[in-house]
């Protein structure tokens, strides 16, 4: 149940802030007046379908009355009425057609070990903890790196990111069963210490599931990237090897209710590998979202992959060879809409970017990942498109919650349809340069055309 106090409407005095300094909307200010009033009292309006959940109305607003949640609010009575559509299932955690059980069966033995052990909780108790985050399995190569030494791994995309991301889609009673979930976890682990790959993860531990749920987790609980910048101010990390490479960094959306203290550690962070870094005009508070949200408001493909392309191309615009981030479902999303869209850019880790800093070699398979990734979007768009049955709305069984986390709760084979397109991306009749030109141009001017209808329709909304 959403707690009475998770948003209190009345303080809000109209002056519409929040929508007109939102470097999506551009609302006019008189726009964004009528836009908030509607918004408030409950009503209908296109703020819900172009809304990216990337938090940065909060910091806009002057009177402190958390705009974002509101939509968030409106967003879960919108969820309550009518369910989610079925391409929604893809990010629901234990669903058969979500991305991690159909990647599973896909990943090389040593993740697919990586996982397991993740999962593990035995031998684990009192230790300072690395927690993973639901996204991170996607790319659990990520994790296989030195730089971690001294942390014991623990994750399963069960817990939800700790309500995190669902709670960019607003399915707050979903989050609440997260939230007491994690709890309970991090209660018979007894950590020392949890040390969150995903700032994420840290914003929903220590601010969100305390202040907007009850649901208060006593433990001591730091970002990554604080942990990171620890171990380098301290010596127990050095850097021997210069990266020499311009890069530019996307802040992601979570890190907006952490503040400056996290936009600077990733700077120094940075700085100390050697990079040459070059701010996109979209950053920290106005940072835009790298593509998951914008899929909130209407949970469309299209819209992922446009907003994702743009944030490629401001950071291209920029100057910058490689793109950082410091978010595991940022990566997985750009890697996906940058071998789509067909960008120039590097993409790389902050993880990743300290690796190379120490002289390592990271594993980076970001391109593989990507195209398994779209191998089982491709099958899930066919399976939606031909069969009714999977195109129904649907309402996540809160029973699942209920049930106990066990260690080897995977599958071990591939779909069909999910094998057949990841064994034809990976082959040279796909990969080559004729066909994923082909492809990259048909992406491309579909974004062209949809971006020149939001133009006609909103104005200019964004960055070209």
């Amino acid at each position: 149940m959403v707690n009475k106090h998770f948003i209190d409407v009345s303080c809000c005095r109209l002056c519409g802030a929040c929508l007109s300094s939102c470097p999506v909307l551009n609302y006019s200010p008189e726009l964004a007046r009528a836009a908030k009033d509607r918004l408030n009292r409950g009503l209908d309006i296109d703020v819900l379908d172009r809304c990216t959940t990337c938090f940065s109305c909060n910091s806009y607003c002057p009177n402190d009355c958390h705009p974002y949640e509101l939509i968030l609010l409106r967003w879960h009575e919108r969820y309550l009425r009518l369910g989610l559509p079925a391409i929604a299932r893809m990010v629901i955690p234990g669903d058969q057609s979500s991305i991690w059980s159909q990647l599973y069966p896909l990943l090389p033995s040593d993740e697919k070990d990586q996982i397991r052990e993740w999962r593990r909780m035995e031998g684990k108790h009192g230790r300072d903890i690395l927690l993973t985050g639901c996204f991170s399995s996607f790319s659990p190569f990520l994790a296989a790196n030195s730089v971690l030494k001294g942390l014991t791994a623990y994750g399963d995309e069960r817990l939800w990111c700790s309500g995190g991301h669902i709670y960019q889609l607003g399915l707050l009673d979903v989050v609440e069963k997260a939230g007491l979930r994690i709890k309970k976890v991090l209660e018979e682990l007894k950590p020392r210490q949890v040390v969150t790959m995903m700032a994420a993860e840290h914003a929903m531990l220590t601010r969100i599931l305390p202040e907007k749920f009850g649901i208060n987790i006593n433990t001591d609980v730091i970002t990554l990237e604080q942990w990171l910048l620890q171990q380098l101010q301290s010596g127990n990390l050095p850097l021997s090897s210069p990266v020499e490479r311009r890069i530019a960094i996307h802040d992601n959306c979570f890190s907006k209710s952490e503040g400056d203290s996290l936009w600077r550690a990733v700077r120094e962070i940075a700085s100390a590998c050697g990079a040459d870094l070059v701010e996109m005009p979209h950053n920290r508070r106005d940072a835009l979202c790298c593509g998951f949200g914008a899929a909130a408001g209407k949970f469309s493909l299209l819209d992922l992959i446009e907003h994702g392309s743009k944030r490629l191309k401001e950071a291209e615009q920029a100057g910058a060879d490689c793109l950082v981030t410091y978010c595991s479902a940022c990566y997985f999303i750009f890697s996906v809409v940058k071998e789509l869209y067909g960008s120039r850019l590097e993409l790389y880790h902050l993880l990743e970017l300290v690796a190379l800093a120490r002289g390592d070699k990271p594993l980076h398979r970001t391109r593989q990942r990507a195209f398994q990734i779209i191998a089982i979007i491709t099958a899930n768009v066919l399976r939606m498109t031909f069969n009714s049955a999977a195109r129904r709305r649907f309402h996540i069984d809160l029973s699942l919650f209920d049930r106990e986390l066990s260690q080897d709760d995977k599958g071990t084979e591939p779909a069909r349809l999910v094998r057949f397109f990841n064994t034809l991306y990976n082959s040279a009749a796909f990969c080559n340069a004729v066909v994923l030109g082909i492809l990259h141009f048909t992406v491309r001017t579909i974004i062209y055309f949809r971006r020149r209808l939001s133009h006609d329709r909103y104005g200019e909304i964004s960055v070209s």
